[in-house]
């Protein structure tokens, strides 16, 4: 149920407050449940808070998955409503091979995510 619930307005909220204060055991826990469903919690009005505070304070590992889920769709979350904010958000906390990975895809694109409302 963790993904409805991350799809959930209030479900998300409750997601987001617990995963501050808990244990890493905790977060993998449910890290475990999303990571399956990422790329559609990204794109989701509430899912994507819950993908961008695992960027924050997730581990290292959970982050280095949540960019293998995301690099081969970077173009089309930067050009979603929604995914563009966790695009953004892995601009700002990812580091090394990682991020790298995930701006390559943008080469080439860039005319595109400037002329588009979200692609910023």
């Amino acid at each position: 149920h963790c993904e409805e619930f991350c799809r959930d307005q209030h479900g998300s909220r409750f997601i987001q407050t617990k995963l501050d204060s808990a244990t890493p055991a905790e977060k993998q826990k449910v890290f475990e449940a999303v990571l399956p469903v990422a790329l559609g919690l990204m794109k989701d009005l509430f899912g994507n808070y819950v993908c961008q505070k695992f960027l924050e304070r997730g581990s290292p590992e959970q982050r280095e998955a949540l960019g293998n889920v995301m690099r081969a769709h970077v173009l089309d979350l930067s050009l979603d409503m929604f995914g563009c904010r966790v695009v953004q958000k892995a601009i700002e906390v990812m580091e090394g091979h990682t991020l790298e990975a995930l701006v390559s895809q943008l080469q080439g694109a860039v005319m595109t995510c400037v002329r588009d409302q979200n692609g910023n």
